[in-house]
């Protein structure tokens, strides 16, 4: 399209020539903008950012971004533009703190970018950002309370443990068999919530990074033997077949948090040998490189809906197939495996199985 053929029909949508048209988008924006030039100063700052931010147009433009927005001179003050100024790269969602007029912080969600020219030349750069104080505030909330309620709820449901067993023990009086039956039930009802509220405790720590790992030399080969042999009992009484697949037999001991990896591994062969029907098989592979070692646990079991495949990882996520879980275990197996640096991954097919795997480095 010729350049006047643009300006025309500029002018007959919206009765306005094309820089008229850009003012007004820049104004009706839903989020802070912001346009620098090569050094940092600031050249267009739009309605909603001098909302976020207290300070008018008139007030900022000319002036350093860095000491408008982050109070300071230093760019490295602000992380973003201080990518875009001198990496010329973009920066896309990330979050960082706003000093607004009045001195409050605000935590911002910001995408930033360079600007060139027609010759390809750097010319400055721009960044949208809205406010997700709000945001920040709820998820620290959240975390707040789950960690107070897992954490309130251990010693009550040890306590009253503690006087079921001496209950069904007869050291407070003898019991019939019903009675006994009635308590064993309760017992065993008891036991399961403790595990749950075991893993809200795990899940906290993990979610607020207070669960560091402690590493230390790690056997990941004999460990993995360790947990098969846990599992394999209740395989064999489902009529599922478990086949360790060791490729190198000389896989060399990793630095990890045993304790840690212990629970991912439990919890991906645990999944396994419960989703594979009689019949099934669940096939475990170990094998490493230089830097890194790979751990697979694959099953021939029913599989994960593909509507389902996106919160298989999120916490209290539950699909059709795990009914009675707290939606806790893969969640915390990830946090595992990212804390050591790692990644944890899925897919699957309906009907046919699925493939779990995690990498973790070896130091």
């Amino acid at each position: 399209m010729k350049k006047k053929d643009h300006e025309r029909l500029l002018r007959d949508s919206f009765g306005m020539p094309d820089r008229d048209v850009y003012r007004l988008v820049i104004r009706n924006l839903p989020m802070g903008f912001s346009l620098v030039d090569r050094n940092g100063i600031i050249l267009e700052f739009n309605h909603m950012a001098q909302d976020l931010t207290g300070y008018s147009r008139d007030d900022v433009i000319g002036r350093s971004h860095f000491e408008i927005i982050h109070g300071a001179q230093d760019p490295g003050s602000c992380p973003l533009f201080a990518r875009v100024l001198k990496e010329h790269t973009s920066s896309v969602a990330s979050e960082t703190l706003l000093k607004t007029r009045s001195g409050e912080t605000v935590a911002l969600l910001v995408t930033a970018f360079p600007l060139f020219n027609a010759s390809g030349d750097f010319i400055g750069g721009v960044e949208f950002f809205r406010d997700i104080s709000d945001k920040k505030r709820m998820e620290r909330e959240r975390r707040n309370l789950f960690s107070m309620f897992a954490h309130d709820m251990k010693s009550p449901l040890a306590g009253v443990s503690g006087l079921l067993q001496r209950l069904f023990s007869g050291k407070a009086g003898p019991l019939s068999d019903k009675q006994r039956d009635h308590l064993s039930t309760i017992m065993r009802s008891i036991s399961r919530l403790q595990a749950m509220v075991s893993k809200f405790v795990e899940f906290s720590r993990l979610d607020t990074g207070k669960c560091d790992p402690v590493p230390g030399p790690y056997d990941i080969n004999a460990a993995l033997r360790e947990q098969i042999e846990m599992v394999r009992l209740t395989a064999e009484k489902k009529g599922v077949q478990i086949v360790f697949e060791d490729a190198q037999v000389d896989v060399p001991a990793v630095e990890a948090d045993s304790g840690m990896i212990d629970r991912v591994l439990a919890n991906l062969l645990d999944n396994a040998v419960k989703y594979t029907n009689a019949g099934g098989t669940v096939t475990v592979r170990l094998t490493s490189d230089a830097r890194r070692v790979f751990v697979e646990v694959m099953d021939t079991g029913i599989g994960i809906r593909e509507q389902d495949m996106p919160c298989v990882f999120d916490a209290f996520c539950r699909v059709d197939r795990d009914s009675e879980g707290s939606g806790l275990g893969l969640s915390i197996a990830r946090g595992i495996i990212e804390a050591h640096n790692g990644t944890l991954s899925v897919e699957s097919v309906p009907g046919k199985g699925s493939r779990f795997w995690f990498v973790i480095p070896r130091r």
